[in-house]
C-alpha cells in the first residue's frame, strides 16, 4: 500500500511541467489540505505550483516564491507538503543535493511532507504507470534522509493513468505556468486555472464512466 496520494490535478501540472522542458531540470512544490493528519494516514498531495525550469539554484527565488505559495495556500485551506524534481539528464534519477536540500527545508517546518522524484527514463510509459518515486523523511539527529516508500497511488487509480497520455496528445502541457514564466510576464499565473479546469472535466467523465 502506498504512503503518499497524489491528485490528478497535482500530476497533471507535474507531468505538464517535466514535458513542457524536456531539455532542462524542473521542481515545484506540493499541496495538501489544511488538516490535522493522523500518523498512520495517507499524505494525500491535492494540488501542487511548479516552480522553475531555469533558477532552481537560486535560494532568493525559492524564498520570494515560497512566500507566495504559502499565502496561496492558506487562503484555500491548503498548506506546503512537499517537493517534486525532476532531474535534467534522462538517465539520471537520483536524489541530488539540490533537490535534498530544498526538500530538508520544508520538512522541517512541516508535519507531514514527502520528496517526489520524476522517472525520466518512464515517462515513455505513462499510460500504464506513474513516472514517479516518493520518500518520506526520517530523521536521525540532526540530519534528514529520504526513505524511497515506492510510487504515490493516484487519483482515480490506473483509471486516471490516461491523462498522461491526453496532456500531450492534445499537448495541454504547453499552458502551463511555473514560476520562471511569470516572473518574466507578471500577467501569466502560476495557479494554472485553465489547466485546472481541464482536469476537472476529464475527472468529471472518469467518475461518470
Amino acid at each position: 500500500m502506498s504512503e503518499v496520494q497524489i491528485s490528478l490535478c497535482a500530476y497533471a501540472k507535474l507531468l505538464s511541467h517535466v514535458v513542457q522542458y524536456p531539455y532542462a531540470a524542473v521542481n515545484g512544490i506540493l499541496l495538501t489540505k489544511d488538516e490535522k493528519q493522523g500518523e498512520d494516514e495517507l499524505l494525500n498531495i491535492v494540488d501542487c505550483v511548479p516552480l522553475f525550469h531555469y533558477n532552481i539554484p537560486l535560494a532568493p527565488m525559492l524564498t520570494v516564491a515560497l512566500t507566495q505559495i504559502e499565502e496561496y495556500a492558506s487562503n484555500r485551506d491548503m498548506k506546503i507538503c512537499g517537493y517534486y524534481h525532476a532531474n535534467e539528464y534522462h538517465s539520471d534519477n537520483d536524489v541530488g543535493p539540490i533537490a535534498t536540500r530544498i526538500a530538508d527545508k520544508i520538512a522541517e517546518n512541516c508535519d507531514s511532507s514527502c520528496l517526489i522524484m520524476v522517472e525520466n527514463e518512464e515517462l515513455n510509459h505513462i499510460a500504464t504507470s506513474l513516472p514517479l518515486t516518493a520518500f518520506l523523511p526520517v530523521w536521525t539527529n540532526d540530519r534528514i534522509d529520504w526513505k524511497s516508500c515506492g510510487k504515490p497511488a493516484l487519483q482515480f487509480g490506473q483509471k486516471g493513468y490516461g491523462i498522461g497520455p491526453e496532456i500531450i496528445k492534445k499537448q495541454i502541457y504547453r499552458s502551463l505556468i511555473d514560476m520562471d514564466s511569470h516572473y518574466d510576464d507578471i500577467s501569466l499565473h502560476w495557479d494554472n486555472a485553465a489547466l485546472n479546469e481541464v482536469v476537472k472535466l476529464y475527472a468529471e467523465g472518469l467518475m461518470g464512466s
